[in-house]
């Protein structure tokens, strides 16, 4: 019977391995993907930025009022079906979850074809209707149509 000599690996050696095996472990973290684009350099030192606010009249034709229909059915939760032209809004908020794009779909579909810039005053109808694996979401609004008169 012969007996094979297993060299031992003595606990400094052991040290040295797992410093090394540590080292290059944050090596290769720190060696990520990262990209940096600068679209316009900033001026050094103070800067003074006279900017007046823009004076605007809303112009509302209360004679007619507009509506809109959005319709919207989705499966399994992120299978989505219904409009992709929404009317945008920026910094205003819909309320937080529901049916935010409808309410944008059926504004845009309201205002589709008119000379308008915003609806004012809208008042929306929600109607959800649950089913085992999928939702339809129908909304409706109606609001008087608007134009921005700039001074």
């Amino acid at each position: 019977m012969q007996h094979l000599a297993v060299p031992l690996l003595s606990l400094a050696m052991l040290n040295k391995i797992q410093g090394s095996l540590s080292l290059g472990i944050l090596f290769v973290s720190m060696a990520g993907c990262t990209s940096l684009t600068e679209t316009a350099k900033l001026a050094q030192g103070p800067v003074i930025m006279a900017i007046q606010p823009i004076q605007v009249v809303v112009d509302v034709d209360t004679t007619k009022t507009l509506t809109g229909v959005s319709q919207t059915t989705t499966i399994l939760g992120f299978i989505r079906f219904g409009d992709h032209q929404f009317a945008d809004y920026p910094g205003i908020s819909f309320g937080f979850g529901g049916p935010t794009k409808e309410k944008r779909a059926a504004i845009y579909k309201a205002m589709d074809g008119r000379e308008l810039d915003v609806l004012v005053n809208p008042k929306f109808m929600i109607q959800e209707r649950h089913a085992f694996i999928f939702r339809r979401t129908t909304v409706q609004v109606a609001g008087f149509g608007g134009k921005f008169i700039f001074e």
